[in-house]
């Protein structure tokens, strides 16, 4: 079913937005002359780090094919030395507002709990703001999770809005941060509770499951049905899948669907629910949509490829895809999208570690192809008489390929490792590929290995587009670094001296309980639901958890618990993990729970590694025996680093002054800020907005108070 939405916003607001110094995007003004600016296309790859692929010398002992992926290296420059943040949302934030977490307060993964304040405000001097000041039209596509939530619609104002409210003119895409759980059951409500659940989504063959046939009625949510068997389906429960369908084993179809059919079920990669906002409305796309039912990737791209269509020849636009892969939970994809990595389709366990570590290679080789057509959509590229890619040389269109964080610990590949990996500041965490491709290109297939940090990207779109983010006023606003020389100029001389990265813990109204990793040991508190957990490849210790009649409150009572039935205790993500370097050094800072004091506070503790971008074992921090502060002294020269980037990050977490009263991010307290908590005081009820000071999940009089008793207060 589609629900139609529309957000009555009052003038008040709008003039708030405007007053406030940023270009609402929901009211614009008529655009200057686009001239001959290129088209920009930002493409996101979930969970993928460097070590995925052979293009930027890993992709471990099976690398994925991906073609597509080495033709953009092959015309254009690979950055072989990005970091990103280590999980998705802050990442995200940072790139879009070309601003570290310090200054966002985005500072990990947006979940229910997270209040807005922990969510991209709409003030922000986001890059379609700073484009559709150049001209540009902008659209966000996929998985984007730097606002909003599904799952606690009291924590945003703008609801579905919210992405239009950041200045993207259309979006289309979901909230949530990856593909929802596996559906076990795939849609049937009358299977054998007591044979084991379908562990990849879709009913198997007869020989691979108790439960799993070979023919049987595929039924679409509109009630057509087509009888599949073996003879014209390799494996008819997962070809109904991939139809979008319902598949019912062993039987013949039906004037009606069989009331035991569940369409309204999320299955992971073969479900959605997309909001589709634009000037004129917002409306949802249901689980039981037919047009939401389609492999995520292909789905993504198809609405991409939609949208640039249907762009005017003289308009510049901008395209931000956000492919869902490669997060988890993982299935197989259709076949005809992993050539190489095999279809996977028979005796594929779903919850296997090894075979979960062929689904990774699988859902990449997935992207390639369809990131193909997508850029042969765009004519960024065409096809020889031989089908291979070939630069469109025609093209006025750049794009950049980058991956949000690293990879996920349980499909790792070697030399990183699991227990280092996404979610954390160490380099399997935070080093990600990118790479550019455009007419702007000197010397295309090259690379460089200067320090970049993704959110630098958010100064070379805004450049690139006609922006001049070089102002005083401006350019201390942003700690995106420019890039664009990179492509320029093959000798180009290195822009960063350091690079940064951190994770933290949101502005929330509540901890959530803890969840263990299982498959790297370690504990931490970011999930707020068992189902979140259990889809992460997670074991929940909070309510109706795995340890029955009770339920922990936090990692350390897990811990005393374990230890008191004689087990080892989990490792326990820190609750804060900031990270900088140089070109030869990088320091951790590490704030962790004291578990030993049993009041909630933190222990901070600092790391300090050598480390460079061979790729080898000595080149990384994969251990701590390679901390240099567990060595009995520094030498002079390890001394100097060290005290040298702790200023560093003393500067970093320090550069976004507190500002009590300020909501607009203007950096000064006055009238603006009372009309703008008006707004916010009337919207949502009331409810949780950029404008609750005190963080108690209300807009209201206390914090109105507030920006009295501020009221004059410059923090510039």
């Amino acid at each position: 079913m589609v629900r139609i939405l529309a957000l009555m916003l009052s003038p008040l607001l709008l003039t708030a937005c405007l007053d406030s110094g940023g270009s609402s995007a929901l009211l614009k003004s008529p655009a200057p002359d686009s001239g001959n600016k290129p088209n920009l296309i930002l493409i996101i790859a979930d969970d993928v780090g460097v070590d995925q692929l052979s293009s930027f010398g890993f992709g471990g002992t099976q690398p994925p094919a991906t073609p597509t992926i080495g033709n953009l290296a092959a015309t254009g420059v690979s950055f072989s030395n990005t970091w990103s943040m280590p999980t998705c949302s802050t990442t995200r934030a940072a790139l879009f507002s070309g601003r570290y977490p310090p200054r966002t307060n985005v500072n990990t993964a947006i979940v229910s709990t997270d209040l807005v304040n922990s969510q991209t405000s709409p003030f922000e001097k986001t890059l379609p703001h700073v484009l559709a000041a150049e001209g540009y039209v902008s659209a966000y596509i996929g998985k984007i999770h730097i606002t909003g939530s599904d799952v606690n619609p009291a924590n945003h104002p703008f609801g579905d809005e919210a992405i239009r409210a950041l200045g993207f003119d259309y979006f289309a895409g979901y909230f949530d941060g990856g593909p929802r759980p596996i559906d076990v059951t795939a849609g049937l409500d009358n299977l054998d509770s007591s044979a084991a659940p379908f562990s990849c989504g879709f009913v198997p063959l007869a020989s691979d499951h108790p439960q799993g046939a070979d023919t049987g009625a595929c039924y679409q949510p509109s009630g057509s049905c087509e009888l599949l068997t073996t003879g014209n389906a390799s494996v008819p429960g997962k070809v109904c899948l991939e139809r979008g369908g319902l598949f019912d084993p062993g039987q013949q179809c039906a004037a009606q669907i069989p009331t035991y059919l569940d369409f309204t079920r999320q299955n992971a990669y073969y479900t959605a629910e997309v909001v589709i906002s634009d000037e004129n409305s917002s409306r949802r796309l249901d689980v039981d949509d037919p047009a939401s039912r389609l492999y995520r990737t292909q789905l993504e791209s198809n609405l991409a490829i939609d949208w640039m269509q249907a762009q005017a020849d003289d308009q510049p636009w901008m395209l931000s895809l956000g492919y869902s892969a490669s997060h988890a939970p993982l299935q197989p994809a259709p076949a005809s999208l992993a050539p190489v990595a095999g279809a996977l389709d028979t005796g594929i366990d779903c919850d296997n570690d090894a075979d979960t570590r062929q689904l990774m290679n699988q859902t990449m080789e997935a992207l390639d192809t369809e990131l193909r057509r997508v850029l042969l959509a765009a004519g960024v590229f065409i096809e020889n008489d031989d089908g291979e890619l070939e630069y469109n040389p025609a093209s006025n269109t750049v794009v950049a390929f980058v991956g949000d964080n690293g990879t996920y610990g349980p499909v790792v590949k070697e030399p990183f490792l699991p227990a280092r990996s996404k979610g954390t500041v160490y380099q399997g965490g935070i080093w990600v590929p990118l790479i550019v491709t455009g007419a702007t290109v000197e010397q295309p297939g090259r690379s460089v290995g200067a320090m970049v940090n993704s959110t630098d990207l958010y100064h070379l779109f805004a450049t690139l587009g006609g922006a001049d983010l070089s102002a005083p006023a401006v350019a201390d606003r942003l700690d995106a670094q420019p890039m664009d020389s990179y492509l320029a100029n093959p000798d180009a001389p290195p822009v960063r001296d350091t690079n940064f990265s951190m994770s933290g813990r949101n502005l929330a109204d509540s901890i959530p309980q803890p969840c263990v990793l299982t498959d790297v040991n370690i504990c931490l508190q970011l999930f707020p639901q068992k189902g979140l957990c259990l889809s992460e490849g997670g074991t929940w210790y909070g309510d109706d958890g795995v340890v029955p009649g009770q339920s922990f409150s936090s990692c350390c009572a897990v811990n005393t618990y374990r230890e008191n039935g004689g087990e080892a205790p989990f490792d326990i993500l820190a609750e804060t993990q900031r990270t900088v370097r140089n070109d030869r050094f990088k320091v951790l800072q590490l704030e962790e729970p004291n578990c030993a004091a049993g009041d909630g506070s933190l222990t901070l503790r600092n790391q300090l590694y050598e480390i460079n971008e061979s790729g080898s074992l000595q080149g990384l921090d994969n251990f701590a025996t390679q901390d240099l502060l567990t060595r009995p002294a520094l030498t002079s020269d390890q001394q100097q680093n060290y005290e040298t980037l702790l200023a560093e990050l003393d500067s970093i977490v320090t550069s976004e002054p507190p500002c009590p009263g300020d909501g607009n991010l203007d950096r000064v307290v006055n009238q603006k800020d009372l009309r703008d908590w008006a707004v916010f005081a009337q919207l949502n009820q009331g409810r949780s907005s950029w404008y609750d000071f005190n963080l108690d999940g209300l807009t209201d009089a206390a914090d109105r108070q507030i920006i009295e008793d501020n009221l004059g207060l410059e923090c510039l």
